[in-house]
């Protein structure tokens, strides 16, 4: 109080309301209630928010501060002189609440907080500025409201089952176990209660009249909320309130989500919320069970704003989710409708006519309703054009009976207006569509599910959902309409998404595609990454180029005005650098020669790296070329499950090879005759050399090129001990199981695989134990799946090969062309070898074979080492920096120290190939690896 005083406040005195006490003081001609807390987390922050608020309902006192003390403070001596000094001198938060102007301020003292109030708040309080709660400030109220509401929610089983719709398609598609639906259900449950008290909200913002008169002054009790609900009913939105759950949610949590809402006056942000609150509310486990990835709204925005281009384009997003995509497209038409001249409101026309949408789940349904209506609830609408159903069965022309649904039950195939009366979806083709499809594999079983014979013809029987959905946008397409979709990134290479990468090069122009650098997508959560994927329908005009564009800002960060940046810098350039965004142009012709792997496009996180990379591959042009066809093939692949444990003995190099080995041995411990091995329970065995062949297990630990001292072994036949190791590992024999039919089967199968030279098949380049990507052995041996065999019979030839595996040669191409489908651990498939230039000419091999020689036995330290000795200290000063908001990779100046191993070793491969590499420019090269790997290692889920 004396702080108070002490800047200039008057009346200042302590007043209790409900029991807690405030204090009431006068500041720039305004009344104020200050209340104060200890403690800054989200749980002491929204309960002291909800207390703020009926205290200024009871108070009538429109001013307000809430200042939240550090944690800390509860170790401050009781002494006054203590107290004065805290409450001047500790930075704290604090929320500023006034009818106009909605502030959130952290790492502040108090009396500066005073301060500010006079001399930059009360400006704009004169002028009427306005300005809400931030979005991130709502979402954590929300969001630990919800996580309240669902720890005391107690459903019934009709309630559940209302709750969590149709049982069997929920837990199929989530690929969960249904006692896990309880969870979930609960999670629903305190959502649709949040959803109908925000629309009541919205509604009543602009018709108060519609609330029934309190039964008791502030009190909310069900009842008058059932009351409240019916008299929105009787003029529409029966989808948004039909569900009811108050019965479910305990009364004091009920009071609490008005009050809460009631006080976060979310009017104001009702365009960023709907779309954002649904998913960023749900808990981390739920997300689990549910497999929920959600569109990020700014990846919304941008998709719409790439796609719309009229504001009467007609909109259909055929697995709508939460309708987060279908509202940016809402407000990017509205934007255009301003822009175009237009006047009125065009809310009903959207919603009723204009956007479509449909998906497998009637959740989704109701979301995406209740989010458009939204974007104007005053404006009353009769229906809106959002199926039920499995959109893979849709067809153009088709009349659908779902819209939306009265329930969350699918129990009819019959759809309603937002009165509950019949509608059909009369479904046409339309200018625009777009989605975020499901990943979901056809492994997964789905084809329980949904129609995955349609379009099987089109995109192959491999390809997960989104394939699928990408034929079926086909048609539904006008002719030159544009599709935009958020879809995996294994759309650009491999062989299971061949023949729908196919289709959309035969059919449609491609126009953009965007990757994230600082995020594994544009979907939150999903540690699949993904990219956006612009097309007209159409071929391509000859001469077109298409625009790939790096996003190199934190999706998580971007702003609506960044989307606009994004838009017309990818409508007006066709190559730009800048710190947050990269674009670059290639013609169609240049995307058909590569049409196999397009990550040579935008496989990196920043096009001058791009330009580094291909400029120094297209220097051993001339020396160099794919591999021949039919020049790799698997390793041997231990079936069935747990075979391995007693069939391989690993060498014991170091102790990373053995963390997933039953059986390993120690070299000293080999004779002649026999092997002692041991197991990772100390037990030992000795098991005889000819019921054994030399193998390699894993490349993990192996930091020489030559491994012919170095090698495991793979059982070819039964050995002695069989029994005693068999139950020692525990291994459990499949039914009708035959050892004779076994042991033959793997005779010939280590037959086919063996070789002197094998390439890693999965690689984490990021780890400590990743030392080499080939390995050569003078003696032939059989490997394992987890390598990949190269059938070359001439021993120089393979040392040739092996060098260049090792080289920095290969290692370019392979950070341009790698897979990026989970992020640190990345498949080399075959067909990734043969769109490399790897493989020698004839008069190269000798001078190769005697590089290989001279480095045969060096040993190498960890990849990253080996291009950068002090790769982790920059890994953790740049994302230490990052976080500052410091974007900066290395200094120019700064280059990348190598070991000598490394340098030596690929100044005398360049050398051998007679191509001139100096030092530096080897260490140019080594940066912009070290720069990529720095970044790709940094990714991770939000």
């Amino acid at each position: 109080m004396e702080a108070i005083r002490r800047q200039g406040g008057a009346g200042v005195s302590e007043v209790k309301y409900n029991s807690e006490p405030d204090i009431v003081f006068d500041l720039v001609g305004r009344k104020w209630i200050l209340g104060v807390k200890l403690g800054e987390t989200i749980p002491i922050l929204k309960s002291a928010f909800i207390q703020y608020h009926r205290h200024k309902d009871e108070s009538k006192i429109d001013h307000g501060i809430l200042l939240f003390l550090p944690e800390g403070a509860r170790s401050v001596k009781a002494t006054e002189s203590a107290v004065a000094k805290a409450v001047s001198e500790k930075k704290c938060t604090c929320l500023i609440d006034t009818p106009d102007l909605k502030v959130e301020l952290k790492e502040i003292t108090f009396p500066r907080l005073l301060a500010q109030i006079v001399q930059e708040i009360y400006p704009k309080l004169e002028r009427r500025e306005s300005k809400g709660y931030s979005l991130d400030t709502v979402i954590r109220l929300l969001g630990q409201h919800v996580s309240e509401i669902m720890q005391n929610t107690k459903l019934t089983d009709n309630e559940m089952y209302q709750v969590i719709i149709d049982e069997k398609l929920l837990t199929g598609l989530g690929n969960h176990k249904q006692e896990t639906s309880v969870e979930i259900a609960r999670f629903l449950a305190s959502y649709i209660l949040l959803s109908q008290i925000l629309f009541l909200r919205l509604f009543t913002s602009t018709r108060p009249g519609i609330l029934p008169p309190y039964e008791k002054k502030g009190k909310i009790t069900p009842h008058w909320l059932r009351t409240a609900f019916t008299h929105v009913l009787d003029i529409n939105y029966k989808p948004i309130f039909s569900l009811d759950v108050l019965d479910a949610i305990p009364e004091n949590y009920i009071q609490d989500t008005f009050d809460l809402i009631w006080g976060l006056e979310i009017e104001r942000i009702r365009y960023e919320l709907p779309g954002r609150l649904f998913h960023e509310l749900m808990p981390k486990p739920i997300r689990k069970m549910l497999a929920a990835f959600y569109t990020r709204p700014p990846a919304a925005d941008v998709l719409a704003r790439l796609t719309v281009e009229n504001s009467d384009d007609l909109i259909f997003d055929c697995a709508c989710g939460s309708g987060t995509i279908l509202v940016s497209a809402y407000r990017r038409k509205l934007e255009l409708f301003h822009d175009e001249g237009h006047e009125g409101n065009p809310h009903k026309r959207f919603c009723e006519e204009e956007i479509f949408g449909a998906d497998i789940m009637p959740f989704a349904v109701h979301l995406t309703s209740a989010n458009l209506a939204s974007m104007n609830p005053e404006t009353t609408l009769e229906v809106t054009e959002v199926i039920q159903g499995d959109s893979l069965g849709l067809s153009e022309g088709g009349i659908y009976h779902t819209g939306v649904q009265t329930s969350l039950l699918p129990q009819t195939k019959r759809g309603y207006t937002m009165k509950g009366e019949l509608h059909d979806v009369d479904l046409k083709k339309v200018n625009v569509i777009l989605m975020n499809p499901p990943f979901t594999k056809v492994e997964r079983g789905i084809r329980k599910y949904v129609n995955m014979e349609r379009f099987g013809p089109v995109c192959g029987n491999e390809v997960g959902l989104w394939g699928h959905f990408i034929a079926l946008a086909n048609g539904f397409l006008k002719d030159n309409g544009i599709f935009g979709g958020v879809i995996p990134i294994s759309i650009l290479r491999g062989r299971e998404s061949e023949k729908i990468r196919n289709f959309v090069f035969s059919n449609w122009t491609i126009l953009y595609v965007l990757k994230p650098t600082f995020n594994y997508g544009f979907s939150e959560w999903s540690e699949y990454r993904d990219v956006l994927l612009i097309c007209r329908k159409g071929i391509s005009p000859e001469g077109h180029r298409v625009k790939f564009a790096l996003v190199k800002k934190d999706l998580r960060k971007i702003t609506r005005k960044d989307v606009g940046y994004i838009g017309n810098q990818l409508e007006n350039n066709d190559s730009l650098r800048t710190r947050e965004l990269d674009i670059e142009s290639f013609s169609i012709n240049e995307l058909l020669k590569r049409k196999a792997n397009l990550m040579w496009f935008c496989g990196v996180v920043d096009y001058h790296h791009r330009e580094k990379l291909v400029s120094f591959i297209s220097r051993f042009s001339d020396v160099l070329s794919p591999p021949p066809k039919d020049y790799f093939r698997e390793g041997y692949r231990p079936v069935p499950k747990g075979v391995s444990s007693f069939m391989f003995l690993t060498q014991n190099l170091h102790p990373c090879r053995i963390e997933e080995a039953f059986l390993f041995f120690n070299s000293k411990d080999e004779t002649d005759g026999s092997v002692k091995a041991q197991s990772l329970l100390k037990v030992k065995y000795t098991i005889e050399k000819n019921a054994l062949l030399p193998s390699l297990r894993t490349g993990t630990g192996i930091d020489t090129f030559d491994i012919t001292e170095k090698l495991d072994y793979v059982a070819r036949t039964p050995y002695k001990e069989l029994e005693t190791v068999l139950k020692a590992c525990g291994f459990k024999k499949p039914k009708h199981f035959n050892w004779v039919k076994y042991w033959s089967g793997v005779k010939q199968e280590l037959s086919d695989v063996t070789t002197k030279i094998v390439t890693l098949r999965r690689i984490n380049p990021y780890s400590p134990n990743t030392h080499l990507t080939a390995f050569f052995s003078k003696k032939p041996f059989s490997t394992s799946n987890v390598l990949n065999v190269v059938r070359e019979d001439d021993e120089n030839t393979a040392k040739a090969f092996c060098a260049l595996l090792n080289s920095i040669v290969f290692l370019s191409q392979f950070f341009l062309l790698k897979e990026e489908t989970t992020g640190r651990y990345i498949d080399i498939r075959f067909y990734d070898f043969y769109e490399m230039n790897i493989f020698p000419e004839k008069t190269k091999v000798k001078v190769l074979a005697s590089v290989f020689d001279k480095f045969s036995h060096q040993r190498f330290p960890s990849l990253k080492q080996q291009l950068d000795k002090d790769f982790d200290a920059r890994y953790d000063a740049f994302w230490l920096e990052t976080k500052k908001k410091q974007k900066t990779l290395f200094s120019t100046s700064s280059k990348a120290s190598p070991s000598k191993a490394r340098l030596d070793f690929d100044i005398a491969v360049c050398k051998a190939l007679g191509i001139n590499v100096t030092e530096d420019e080897l260490l140019e090269i080594y940066k912009v690896l070290v720069q990529e790997m720095i970044v790709t290692k940094g990714l991770a889920r939000d």
